[in-house]
């Protein structure tokens, strides 16, 4: 049997989850910051140019 085993957690192992909790709480933190931030008109104006380009090329394959 595995002699390494204790009867509680790990400390270092409660550490880790705790670094990795925090961790992913700040990545959907900053995943939604992102997602909500609004999309520069100019940026927007090229899209939808290369969307009208796109869709006047008989050649273009869509999706």
């Amino acid at each position: 049997m595995d002699e390494k085993k204790t009867g509680g957690p790990n400390p270092a192992d409660t550490e880790r989850k705790r670094r990795g909790d925090r961790l992913g709480q700040q990545l959907r933190q900053l995943y939604d910051d992102v997602t909500h931030e609004s999309v520069p008109d100019d940026f927007m104006r090229l899209l939808e140019e290369a969307d009208r380009k796109r869709a006047s090329d008989p050649h273009s394959k869509s999706s």
